[in-house]
């Protein structure tokens, strides 16, 4: 029987792996945000009378689909494939999804047929805050609720709909601020998990959120967030982005304008500059204003979680500073190779920084000069002397050669966020486990090495479309498996019969290397370029 009371009314779902499993797609978790609801936190679900069928996901919130097509487009050239593998892999993995929709904030759920008080895990999807969903074909497995637990996926709003500040949109606010709407989401979905998990066979009260990339730094945020506080109790973050990472609402900083201004900006171009640009805003269709957004890139890099003083008090690498994060148990690691799809469409001084339009995939970048990445540098760093020791310690960086800038990016965009946070989480006192992926593809040809967010699939237990696995990837995706549902279980990734995890000490670090065909435990290796950025986050940090 999959038939369960919600808050929202009864659903059904459908029993799959011979009936050993339970599924329930596409559930709502809050009103539509549409007509005068868009640009709103979410309200509470709109109550329905009969049984809703949750067989298949629901529809997925407006996608940017810039630069994951890049990527996807890079990851298809960095396998190494054959041509006709490349060809095949870019149809098999459609970025912009068939149905986009407003009316997209949707839960869904896997679990053992029977189940009953089992861990919860709650997955963030990543796609840079503006793309991707939970219905995307990496997070479509039963590996982890095999194990014996109930997870949890859901789509929440993206850039232009998830992000978008605007004075219009403070001044209606109970609390003074708008953006982060994307945020509340997040929240609101795990609100409905405390209220619901448990007819589904899920224990409310060990509840763990993970995600990857822009859903890594999601977690962080969530960790940061007064309004997340206590709706969840273990989190992993897996290679947490850097998305807006210094993006502020009412202030300026770095390369950003006050995302406000931004809004204001963007309202100007798509309705004029008059009174009540709000309601001409809410008035118009979401397809024009995604044309409009994909188009205006220079204000639609700021449509990103913000630092508002509310919903986000202050950055997530700030928090970490002040021991403000949630005192929970945490899971945090990057990839060895985070950055080697970038380099053709972020800019080499980080994303702090407009990234210029993508070269030729053979140029080596005639788009941006070394004095202008420099003079980005410089603005970015505290003085000449660090810069000069960024320099020094990223052979290369200085004339812009590709491996130096992927070492630099790995470490700026994903690294640097793992190294502070697990150091800071560990000086409160709060138990931290860090990892380090490194496997690489199979083929002889691959030139992507353990690329970005290349550990998903055995998280998951997943695959790639059509990329041939290696024949001892198996042993990987166990590991990592067993790892991840054992800290969701007991809030420690230990696992019988593997090798004991210890916590991170940032006196003694030690790290889980997972690697195929062995993941160990290994020393953290001495990262001077990580001790120079978290000198950066501190000096930065100031300004919060």
């Amino acid at each position: 029987m999959t038939e369960v009371q919600t808050s929202g009314g009864k659903v059904s779902g459908v029993l799959a792996g011979e009936g050993s499993m339970a599924h329930w797609f596409g559930i709502p978790y809050a009103a539509p945000p549409v007509g005068d609801r868009r640009w709103r936190p979410p309200a509470p679900v709109e109550p329905w009378r009969d049984t809703l069928k949750a067989k298949k996901h629901g529809a997925v919130a407006w996608q940017r689909a810039g630069g994951m097509e890049e990527f996807i487009s890079e990851l298809a050239t960095g396998l190494g494939l054959s041509a006709a593998r490349r060809r095949a892999l870019l149809t098999a993995l459609k970025v912009v999804p068939v149905k986009e929709d407003e009316d997209c904030l949707t839960v869904n759920v896997r679990a053992p047929a029977g189940a009953a008080n089992l861990p919860v895990m709650v997955w963030i999807h990543g796609g840079d805050h503006t793309d991707g969903s939970s219905g995307d074909v990496f997070y479509q497995s039963d590996a982890l609720p095999e194990r014996g637990c109930v997870l949890v996926t859901f789509n929440y709003r993206l850039g232009l709909m998830g992000f978008f500040a605007h004075p219009e949109l403070s001044a209606e606010s109970a609390d003074g601020v708008s953006g982060n709407y994307g945020l509340l989401d997040q929240i609101a979905a795990l609100e409905w998990v405390r209220d619901n998990i448990a007819g589904f066979g899920g224990d409310p009260n060990r509840v763990t959120i993970f995600g990857e990339s822009a859903g890594g730094e999601a977690v962080l945020n969530l960790m940061t967030s007064p309004r997340a506080r206590g709706l969840f109790h273990r989190a992993i973050a897996q290679s947490p982005s850097d998305s807006g990472r210094w993006l502020r609402l009412n202030e300026p900083a770095l390369d950003f304008l006050p995302a406000i201004e931004a809004g204001s900006r963007f309202a100007e171009v798509a309705v004029g500059d008059d009174d009540g640009q709000l309601a001409r805003l809410r008035d118009l269709p979401a397809d024009e204003l995604y044309e409009l957004y994909r188009d205006r890139a220079d204000l639609g890099r700021h449509f990103y979680p913000a630092v508002d003083g509310v919903v986000l008090p202050s950055t997530p690498m700030t928090a970490f500073s002040r021991g403000q994060q949630a005192s929970v148990p945490l899971m945090v690691g990057y990839n060895a190779d985070e950055a080697s799809l970038f380099y053709r469409f972020v800019n080499p001084a980080g994303a702090e920084f407009a990234a210029p339009p993508a070269p030729a995939p053979d140029a080596t970048r005639p788009d941006i000069t070394p004095e202008e990445v420099r003079a980005a540098f410089e603005r970015s760093y505290p003085s000449s002397s660090h810069v000069d020791r960024l320099m020094s310690i990223y052979p290369g960086l200085s004339s812009l050669e590709r491996d130096a800038v992927g070492r630099h990016g790995g470490d700026h965009m994903f690294g640097v966020h793992v190294d502070h946070a697990s150091r800071m989480h560990a000086q409160a006192g709060l138990p931290v486990w860090r990892y380090h992926f490194r496997s690489v593809p199979a083929s002889k040809k691959q030139t992507a090495g353990a690329f970005h967010a290349a550990e998903i699939v055995h998280v998951f237990g997943s695959s790639l479309p059509l990329v041939p696995p290696a024949p001892d990837a198996h042993l990987l995706t166990r590991a990592m498996g067993d790892r991840w549902f054992a800290f969701a279980a007991a809030g420690d990734p230990s696992f019988p019969g593997l090798e004991e995890w210890p916590t991170y000490d940032p006196a003694d670090p030690r790290h889980m290397v997972f690697d195929r065909p062995v993941s160990s435990v290994q020393p953290c290796p001495a990262q001077p370029g990580l001790d120079l950025m978290r000198e950066r986050i501190e000096w930065l940090s100031k300004e919060d």
